[in-house]
């Protein structure tokens, strides 16, 4: 435990103070913990702790002043910037493991297309119709496509001669 003068001496050596007096505004304000002694030399016994951590908080005091820096709203900005820092490397570590995902699947799916040849387009096919569909359904369903394309009907006039090209070989 440190008396009234040690602490001064102390606080002196940091560069906070050199008053008693001012140590002990600050023990009866309660900025210092300290306990009243029954020895009449000694008026106050401060625990070290105690005075550290009051020295702590000075230099900070001091240090933010100088800088013109709120050390606390630093301190919490930084901590939220640490915490954003991990989310957002692991949200980059979730995005590694969603692309090697999506490659992997890829892959598979340029094997699984080459072990099976698609089937040939043919006009039934094309035309959402079965395969053994008689020959005038094709033509009625063909005339329907050819009268959508009709550029009368705002149809693309190329892709109707090309449809138009088509029908008249299946007659």
């Amino acid at each position: 435990m440190l008396n009234v003068n040690e602490a001064t001496k102390l606080l002196k050596n940091e560069g906070i103070t050199d008053s008693e007096q001012i140590v002990i505004r600050w023990i009866l304000e309660g900025k210092i913990s300290a306990k009243r002694t029954k020895h009449l030399k000694i008026d106050y016994s401060i625990n070290p702790s105690d005075l550290a951590s009051f020295i702590i908080k000075k230099k900070i005091e001091k240090k933010s002043q100088q800088f013109g820096v709120d050390f606390h709203q630093w301190e919490k900005t930084f901590r939220e910037n640490q915490k954003l820092k991990e989310e957002i490397e692991e949200i980059k570590r979730t995005i590694r493991i969603e692309q090697a995902k999506v490659r992997s699947l890829k892959k598979m799916l340029q094997a699984e297309y080459a072990l099976f040849d698609p089937p040939p387009l043919t006009t039934t096919s094309f035309l959402g119709l079965d395969a053994d569909a008689d020959k005038k359904l094709v033509k009625k369903e063909f005339k329907k496509l050819l009268k959508a394309l009709h550029p009368d009907h705002g149809g693309d006039e190329r892709l109707f001669k090309v449809f138009f090209d088509h029908y008249n070989k299946l007659k």
